[in-house]
């Protein structure tokens, strides 16, 4: 894989992150005047959006590793798990 390639991949996946959250917070914004049943196990507290916000680390360090030492799995590795929390938490 080229340095190039790498380094689109990585701010790609970086950005998709990266609107996961920004969703997730405008649809945390737009929720908290609807009424959500507790059955559903749903809140629309801003703490529960604020527990997402440290994983955002593991985004930026794995985007900066993988981006510029492409063959180093370590980068990788925590740009999907920063993906993965993103995607589960929201």
């Amino acid at each position: 894989m080229s340095a190039r390639n790498a380094a689109w991949q990585t701010w790609s996946l970086a950005a998709l992150s990266l609107a996961v959250v920004l969703a997730s917070i405008a649809l945390s914004v737009l929720a908290r005047s609807v009424y959500i049943p507790c059955s559903w196990g749903a809140s629309t507290d801003v703490g529960d959006l604020l527990v997402t916000l440290p994983f955002l680390a593991f985004l930026i360090v794995g985007a900066l590793i993988s981006s510029r030492r492409p063959q180093n799995p370590i980068g990788w590795i925590c740009l999907v798990a920063g993906l993965f929390w993103m995607l589960i938490s929201s």
